[in-house]
């Protein structure tokens, strides 16, 4: 879990989608990067770079327009090992942003990078969560999976910040319910906490992204009602009432697996949903009920929907 905050900020085809190749000095020993990371804990990091650490320990991939550092003081990280840039060339990573509809304002700003070995040492005394590790050897398609979806976890936070609330980010891995059995039971994409004035709101994180059929919708309906009839969330997550699953996905028939899965199963968890485009065009404050087919506030509250029709009638309208 982290505590998110503006304050904070300072100012061929085929071999495309393949994993890049590890960086030139990835053979730093362990031994070498807790060394490292015991002198820089010692000498002290700027705050900048705190922020970038603690982010990529919740969000795992994040470009360089997300970490809002300049390429060059993230490069200057990297070669410290606190950070890895993900080694898929700039222009492959441009045009994946442009196909996904992921806005940037120079080529650059798609660079991605993960926490390095150093990086990871240092976070090991700074939070007892684990930490994401793995990405260097993901294909592009799964890696922007998870830079998008930090995205639309980055823009809702600054959204709810926006409105007075006080936000927590729990990464997919920290997010993780485990029954008794130490088995999963349920993985959100993602986890937010928004508190205010002794309110509190939650909402789990799912996006779909490419999918152009049902199933996955369904079985996370079945899946998330599984982890409510547990009761396990409450202790886990520190609620006390379960929290809403926003669903964000670029293909409507998605948001139709939803709302047929909903009625079907009668279940008792509320999905809300919307088009990607729609969290990039800053369209935060409504979201689609898959049941009522009516767009409700997000931070109100829960159940209060009002009588405007989702976009063409469909859940998931942007």
């Amino acid at each position: 879990m982290l505590n998110f905050s503006l304050s904070k900020k300072t100012t061929t085809e085929q071999a495309a989608h393949r994993a890049g190749r590890r960086p030139k000095n990835a053979d730093m020993t362990a031994g070498q990067s807790k060394a490292e990371a015991a002198r820089l804990l010692t000498i002290g990091l700027a705050p900048d770079a705190w922020r970038v650490l603690d982010w990529l320990s919740v969000g795992g991939v994040m470009s360089v327009a997300q970490l809002q550092l300049s390429p060059r003081t993230l490069r200057g990280l990297a070669q410290n090992r606190l950070v890895d840039r993900v080694p898929f060339p700039t222009k492959t990573l441009a045009e994946a942003f442009a196909q996904d509809g992921l806005p940037y304002r120079s080529p650059e700003e798609t660079q991605l990078y993960v926490l390095g070995p150093v990086g990871l040492e240092m976070l090991k005394t700074r939070h007892p969560y684990p930490l994401p590790t793995g990405h260097l050897s993901y294909t592009l398609p799964r890696l922007m999976h998870d830079v998008i979806l930090n995205e639309i976890v980055l823009r809702l936070m600054t959204y709810a910040e926006s409105q007075g609330w006080e936000a927590q980010w729990w990464g997919t891995h920290t997010a993780k319910l485990m029954n008794d059995d130490k088995q999963e039971i349920l993985e959100p994409d993602a986890l937010l906490v928004l508190k205010r004035a002794g309110q509190v709101r939650a909402f789990c994180v799912e996006y779909h992204h490419h999918e152009d059929k049902v199933t996955r919708a369904e079985m996370k309906v079945l899946k998330y009602q599984k982890a409510y009839t547990s009761q396990l969330w409450g202790k886990a997550w520190d609620l006390e009432t379960f929290p809403l699953i926003l669903a964000v996905f670029d293909q409507r028939i998605v948001g139709t697996g939803y709302q047929e899965a909903l009625k079907a199963s009668h279940a008792e968890v509320q999905v809300l949903g919307k088009l990607f485009k729609g969290v990039i065009e800053g369209n935060l404050a409504e979201w689609a009920d898959f049941v009522t087919n009516t767009r409700v506030p997000l931070l109100e509250a829960r159940g209060g929907g009002i009588n405007s029709p989702a976009e063409d009638g469909m859940p998931g309208g942007g």
